[in-house]
């Protein structure tokens, strides 16, 4: 399993600056303990588990990490363990922990650790090429507040949010009820920055957006950057409650760019969105229904022509050149009008005027009623 987890670590090194020469270390549960326990902060509420690899990342195999995480649970204070913690290993010092993070620690799978942090609410996981799916931690942890999932490459969906009231049954059998979907999401703030998500589906990106703004919490803060992403789906719009959005250096090379929906338009609490370094081509007229006071960024989209770029650096000058098009088109369409009905009674003039082919038709058709009506009564 470590072998495995290394290669995948060399095949996605660009992620993680000073990985190449980093080297997987294997550890056991009754270390990860001791890192907990040292690493909790009872005052700030927080376990912090930071490893700067300078020469080894640590790994920990998914059977040692649940067991590090049930001994906690099952701590005895008769235990053998420093005296500086055993106070946070007690379950009055756990209760008070709500936000763990990892960061550079590669795990294949998250393990359950509600028995021993009973108030998770922030889920903090960077740097993790060995993670494949966030299905254990959305599942387990339905009063999750904010989740920040950094550069983990071979994370490549997010489906599971869509499905988090799902019984383990429905979903292992595909059976997604949408009736009992979303009934336990209560995200605020959600970072999904360098994974792999290029390969999602148009319909789990709808069912995911659905998800979130179902969200009780209810969601505020969206970034969805360095994705491979080359469109963000319309149903964004339904998460109406967001106020920042960073969707960045998603670089998307297809010839039409990255694709901003029209539903973007319907944020109306939005006060932030950094849009930069997806290679926007186009934006929709509906931005400027965003709010007049929300700071849009959109720098390194060089290909970006619409709105021009001297009408891109607010919503408030997008407006006005939007409302200028629209003058324009509106001004051409009632000068065009009398153009029109002139041309139309020219038309119908010609048309039945002696000698025109419209006059030479309605008077074959007469006559013909005339001769057969005649033939009729005779």
């Amino acid at each position: 399993m470590a072998s495995s987890s290394s290669s995948a670590m060399n095949s996605s090194s660009h992620h993680r600056p000073g990985i190449q020469s980093a080297k997987l270390k294997h550890h056991s549960s009754a270390w990860l303990v001791h890192e907990l326990l040292k690493r909790t902060d009872t005052t700030n509420g927080d376990v912090s588990l930071f490893h700067y690899p300078m020469t080894q990342v640590p790994y920990i195999t998914m059977e040692e990490m649940q067991q590090a995480f049930d001994e906690l649970a099952s701590f005895d204070s008769n235990q053998e363990m420093p005296p500086e913690y055993v106070e946070c290993a007690q379950a009055e010092a756990r209760s008070r922990i709500h936000r763990i993070q990892f960061c550079w620690y590669q795990f294949r799978q998250f393990p359950t650790l509600t028995d021993a942090y009973v108030n998770i609410q922030h889920v903090d996981i960077r740097q993790n090429e060995s993670l494949t799916s966030i299905d254990s931690i959305i599942t387990q942890l339905p009063n999750l507040t904010s989740f920040n999932l950094s550069d983990c490459p071979n994370v490549r969906t997010l489906a599971p949010l869509a499905s988090v009231a799902l019984s383990e049954n429905d979903a292992t059998n595909g059976e997604y009820d949408s009736s009992r979907r979303h009934n336990s999401l209560a995200l605020k703030h959600l970072w999904v920055r360098g994974c792999s998500l290029s390969n999602m589906t148009n319909e789990e990106w709808a069912n995911v957006f659905e998800a979130l703004a179902g969200s009780s919490g209810p969601l505020e803060r969206l970034t969805l950057s360095r994705n491979n992403l080359s469109y963000l789906h319309g149903n964004i719009g339904k998460v109406t409650s967001l106020t920042y959005l960073f969707l960045e250096d998603n670089s998307a090379c297809g010839s039409n760019g990255f694709v901003i929906p029209e539903e973007i338009g319907s944020l109306h609490n939005l006060l932030f969105a950094s849009l930069c370094g997806n290679n926007i081509m186009k934006l929709p007229r509906q931005v400027a229904h965003l709010n007049p006071n929300c700071d849009v960024y959109l720098h390194r989209n060089p290909n970006l022509r619409y709105p021009p770029p001297q009408y891109q650096m607010s919503i408030k000058m997008m407006r006005h050149f939007f409302h200028q098009e629209n003058m324009k088109i509106f001004r051409g369409s009632v000068l065009l009008i009398p153009h029109l009905t002139r041309a139309r009674w020219r038309a119908l003039e010609r048309l039945y005027q002696p000698g025109g082919s419209g006059y030479f038709g309605c008077k074959e058709t007469f006559e013909e009623t005339v001769r057969r009506t005649s033939i009729t009564y005779s």
